[in-house]
């Protein structure tokens, strides 16, 4: 996690430190910079070389040393389709086929090729045809087994460790198996009891897969059967106590039965309902006239009253016409009188007789009722009865099916199994036979390969240790991720910075023109042709005004962490920018132990700071006009005076800054660099802040964090970085 804080805006004159401090040290607990360790590396390019030619060859050298390894393999394909797998595939149920179509190398079978359960009768062979292999090994004390025999014996593990089994791509059925040895007989040997021993296992543990399996299966089929018996004597006893064959047919015969009763009933209620109608009506007609003048139905359909009725009717017709003709007392009236008697007589016992025959067809009509009734309960029972058995039919139906078709499928797995064990082909096929024993070891070319690799990473290591140790600030990248301040400019190499003196090596030869007579405005300025070195300190310029819009620069401080940092160079060429730009620009030298800024302007330093400080001169008269930019002017150091401190934090120096920031555009005070100076950290406080001037691979990580810890404790504004003696990249 990194802790920091915005950078600083500066702030008036007099204001003290108006816009913060420093911010706190960067702390970086990780990351990988791509760009730095490249950079570490092409510094450090020698250390790699150095480091990869040292390795290289104490790797070839080692290889021309070293005893020669051969090396052979042998490739297995793991369950091909042999003749007797397709055959046997072709059955559902068999196991060995559905394994050739499914079963793929696993990791789980690359671990048992290479277990002691098949490796150890490899070993034991081996050790038979070669016993010298385990004479190196300490004999094993009594009781314990013979070297060789035991997985966890020395012998062992030296004569198997060099297998290697893998598989040969990615989704393949094809393992590669190889091993290395000193002997190349020995090797090839060992590869040949290998093979045969997969494919021995290949064939067993299919074997003992199937045997499994008909294991498995004859221990479920005397379950299976008696399931299916009892399901079966279940279902017989169900039938035989409801004399029955199948619900469903039983349920359609009732069903039937009881339609016909229920059409037989309503017809038996209609007859019931008419001929109890027929009786009423009878026996009111009956009982309310003579008979011969009863109308009822049933008299009128009986006939042997409609033949009584026809006779009463010709006897009236003979009365009335005997009654014309004869009086009542006439024997032949009283003859039909007494005919006509019979006939009613006749006429009432066959009206009782229709009512009592009419009374009987209701009787039977209602016992016939009454018996339907009867039948359709029994039916209805005998439906209801039949849904409970037949629910009890299904289910002990559906349960036998389910037992017999599992019955069916262990038969038929049994059967399956059996012929599938009956299969002699090994499952497995060698298709690359051992190969012939081929030295590895000594290849010169493998070990200077590998020696390269090796001595290439240790130069890495090496070369970035080294730059970590070294503890040297290379990039403006680094710089930027350690202070977390403002870039204000980079200054590329130039033959300028190579001697200090050169900076101003122009300014002499200005001035012995100017002495001829020449005006300095005048002179040709070399210094500012279109170059980045020029533009370089234009764009710093640029950049220190559009640090705040609001607030102008109007003064600076430039200082550096450390001695020779190109301090004094930048402020300088700030300066001369500044000036070129129209600004009244006033450079001031306050490195009161070490100036330098007359010798960088190539003006005298007779008279200067210190004089205007101690009151022998005053500002007027101090200040020197440059002969390259007629806007900037110099205040020089003066005489070295015995306690700069003091001078520079002095009531006068104060108002000598008051005074000057008043009169110029921009007041730069070269000062000196912070670590083991109060000087910078005085003159700080009263302008507009600092800009720091650090020169790379030169300034120190430590160094830096420790001057700017110092800054953050005295609370003095920064403005920037100016990175000093970059290399273009």
């Amino acid at each position: 996690m990194k802790t920091t804080t915005p950078y600083f805006q500066p702030g008036p004159l007099n204001s003290g430190m108006n816009s913060g401090s420093v911010p706190p040290r960067e702390v970086d607990e990780g990351g990988l910079d791509l760009g730095q360790v490249l950079g570490a590396l092409r510094r450090r390019a020698w250390v790699v070389i150095g480091m990869t030619a040292v390795v290289t060859m104490a790797a070839g050298f080692k290889g021309s040393m070293d005893t020669p390894t051969y090396s052979a393999q042998f490739e297995l394909l793991v369950q091909p389709n042999t003749a007797e797998t397709e055959v046997i595939s072709s059955i559902p149920e068999a196991l060995s086929g559905r394994q050739a179509r499914l079963q793929a190398v696993s990791p789980d079978l690359i671990k048992i090729l290479s277990s002691p359960k098949v490796m150890l009768p490899v070993v034991q062979r081996f050790k038979t045809q070669y016993p010298e292999v385990c004479d190196r090994f300490p004999t094993p004390s009594l009781g314990d087994s013979p070297l060789g025999e035991d997985p966890n014996d020395s012998c062992y593990k030296s004569i198997v460790s060099p297998l290697q089994v893998d598989v040969v791509g990615k989704d393949s059925n094809i393992i590669r198996v190889g091993y290395d040895g000193l002997q190349p007989q020995q090797v090839k040997s060992f590869l040949d009891l290998t093979s045969k021993a997969y494919l021995t296992y290949s064939r067993e543990s299919r074997q003992i897969d199937i045997r499994k399996g008909i294991e498995f299966v004859e221990n479920k089929l005397p379950d299976l059967e008696r399931e299916v018996q009892n399901l079966q004597n279940d279902l017989v006893a169900l039938r035989q106590r409801y004399d029955l064959i199948d619900p469903e047919s039983k349920g359609s015969q009732l069903s039937s039965q009881v339609n016909a009763f229920t059409q037989q009933h309503l017809e038996t209620q209609v007859n019931l309902d008419q001929t109890a109608a027929l009786s009423n009506d009878l026996a009111g007609q009956l009982a309310q006239q003579p008979a011969e003048t009863a109308a009822s139905s049933a008299l009128s359909q009986n006939p042997r009253y409609q033949s009584l009725l026809g006779r009463l009717q010709d006897v009236d017709s003979k009365i009335a016409e005997a009654s014309t003709i004869f009086t009542p007392i006439t024997p032949d009236l009283q003859v039909l009188q007494e005919e006509r008697s019979n006939i009613v007589a006749m006429l009432e016992r066959e009206a009782q007789q229709a009512q009592r025959e009419v009374s009987g067809q209701l009787r039977e009509l209602s016992v016939r009722d009454r018996s339907l009734q009867n039948t359709l309960g029994n039916l209805r029972a005998d439906i209801d009865q039949l849904s409970s058995v037949s629910r009890q039919y299904t289910d002990i139906q559906r349960e036998l099916q389910v037992a017999t078709d599992a019955l069916n499928q262990f038969l038929a797995k049994r059967q399956a199994l059996e012929i599938d064990i009956a299969q002699r082909e090994t499952p497995w096929e060698l298709i690359t036979p051992t190969t012939n024993p081929q030295p590895f070891a000594s290849s010169m070319m493998r070990n200077l390969a590998l020696g390269g690799i090796l001595g290439f990473l240790l130069g890495i290591g090496a070369a970035l240790l080294m730059n970590r140790l070294a503890d040297v600030i290379y990039t403006p990248d680094e710089l930027k991720r350690l202070v977390k301040l403002p870039l204000l400019g980079v200054i590329p190499r130039h033959a300028a910075l190579v001697n200090a003196t050169s900076v101003v090596d122009t300014a002499p030869a200005l001035q012995s023109r100017g002495g001829q007579g020449r005006d300095a405005s005048k002179i040709q300025r070399p210094y500012y042709e279109a170059d980045p070195f020029a533009e370089s300190f234009r764009s710093l310029y640029a950049n220190v005004r559009l640090l705040n819009t609001d607030i102008p620069i109007r003064s600076l401080v430039v200082s550096s962490t450390m001695p020779s940092e190109g301090k004094s160079t930048v402020s300088a060429y700030l300066a001369q920018a500044a000036a070129a730009m129209g600004q009244r620009v006033l450079l001031v030298d306050t490195d009161l132990r070490c100036p330098r800024v007359h010798e960088y302007m190539g003006v005298p330093n007779k008279g200067g700071l210190i004089d205007v400080l101690a009151g022998d001169l005053d500002l007027k008269g101090a200040l020197q006009r440059s002969l390259i930019e007629p806007n900037l002017y110099i205040l020089t150091a003066g005489a070295i005076p015995p306690d700069p401190t003091r001078l520079l934090s002095s009531q006068r120096m104060h108002h000598l800054m008051m005074q000057v920031h008043n009169n110029f555009d921009l007041v730069i005070y070269d000062a000196p660099p912070l670590l083991g100076f109060a000087d910078a950290f005085l003159m700080a406080d009263h302008t507009n802040g600092v800009v720091l001037v650090s020169q790379l691979g030169r300034l120190k990580r430590s160094l830096l964090e420790q001057a700017l810890e110092q800054v953050r404790v005295s609370s003095i504004p920064i403005l920037g970085v100016v990175l000093q003696k970059a290399t273009q990249r």
